[in-house]
């Protein structure tokens, strides 16, 4: 498919290598052939890798934990505001190719606020915000926030009146997590399992809280297929009784799933299962799902061969390139603005659908060349 648009790609900067290092986190060669080189490119490989791929445009993030990591307001609001100032003139050099998300401190909400209406307001190509879950804080940075704390309400209030969408990304666990949940059982404690567990338990925890309902223009994109959730939406929903939790916040007339394809949005991002889109699509709908690849962690290759030769027939036509383009624009609208100058494409456009034949050549079906034989794709 021609024009597909990716939300979740990561990069770093220098600085931040100090307090987290990817090649503490794989070795050359686990992840791809250089997991910390990739971060920092943005204008080489990455760009490269995809005009072969038919990915015509990329949102960019500061790498997890990002900011969420540094357990000193100061030096993360300082970290905050750099890699914001060095996204900027970074995604200026190709605008066309690449916009951001802002990166964020959530020390203190009402700074966090100030500092997405910087970016959102004061400098050119931010579309939304991520945050890498919990912010850690303390002395021993072992103490967690959580943003589902009425005190968060300037935050989100900002994130509501920009109309900047915001994406709750994982991150590691701290010391103290990982003693009592992943002690003896480490390999857990990353993506197979402890970032979906620790995302979807936020996000739920904002939903429930009634974020959402104060704040009805607000957006919340979470990756990874939804980290669980469409798969266990109908349990979510069931549990949460209203007669059993009374003084539960979130509005008495709505369920969680009611949220998906207004408010909340889930992306593909390094979850390249058909069986768990189509899951997906059947729980929340398609208008509430954008393809990703969270690259660099994954292979722009893989998720792009997923997405074209997979999905392609597993899906219609419409759904398919929604999914893989226009839904992201609606996500984050600013994407249309002039700087970037992306626009919704029929599926013709994306060079998807019409019939697949040279002018004159007879056909004797939708998959097969020969009347006689079964040609077997190679």
């Amino acid at each position: 498919m021609k024009g597909k648009i990716a939300l979740e790609e990561c990069f770093t900067i220098p600085e931040l290598l100090e307090y987290f290092n990817p090649s503490s986190f794989a070795s050359k060669g686990v992840i791809g052939d250089d997991l910390t080189g990739n971060l920092l490119d943005i204008h080489g490989k990455r760009l490269r890798e995809m005009d072969e791929n038919d990915v015509e445009f990329m949102v960019l993030s500061l790498n997890a934990p990002g900011c969420q990591a540094i357990a000193n307001q100061k030096e993360s609001e300082d970290m905050a505001r750099l890699a914001n100032d060095y996204l900027e003139q970074e995604l200026l050099k190709n605008p066309k190719r690449f916009a951001a998300v802002a990166a964020l401190s959530m020390h203190d909400p009402a700074q966090a606020a100030e500092e997405l209406k910087r970016c959102m307001t004061e400098k050119k190509g931010f579309v939304g915000a991520m945050i890498n879950d919990f912010q850690s804080v303390g002395e021993d940075g072992q103490g967690i926030v959580f943003y589902d704390d009425p005190k968060y309400d300037a935050f989100w209030k900002a994130a509501n009146d920009l109309e900047a969408p915001v994406y709750i990304h994982p991150r590691p666990s701290n010391k103290l997590i990982h003693e009592l949940l992943w002690k003896g059982r480490p390999w857990l404690d990353f993506s197979a399992l402890g970032y979906a567990n620790r995302v979807n338990a936020h996000l739920l925890g904002i939903v429930t809280a009634g974020v959402l309902d104060r704040f009805p223009k607000l957006k919340l994109v979470i990756g990874h297929m939804g980290e669980h959730i469409p798969y266990d939406l109908y349990r979510i929903d069931h549990k949460l009784d209203r007669n059993r939790f009374p003084n539960m916040p979130m509005r008495k007339d709505k369920l969680v799933r009611d949220y998906f394809g207004s408010q909340i949005f889930i992306t593909t991002s390094g979850h390249f299962s058909t069986p768990a889109l189509i899951c997906a699509m059947t729980e929340i709908g398609a208008r509430s799902i954008a393809f990703s690849i969270d690259y660099p962690f994954e292979s722009i290759p893989n998720g792009s061969c997923w997405w074209d030769e997979y999905v392609s027939v597993n899906v219609s036509e419409r759904d398919f390139v929604d999914m893989g383009r226009n839904n992201s624009l609606n996500i984050f609208p600013k994407l249309k603005d002039p700087l970037h100058g992306l626009k919704e494409m029929e599926p013709e456009e994306c060079g998807v659908g019409g019939l697949r034949a040279s002018e004159g050549e007879v056909t004797y079906g939708m998959y097969n060349k020969d009347y006689n034989r079964r040609m077997r794709k190679v």
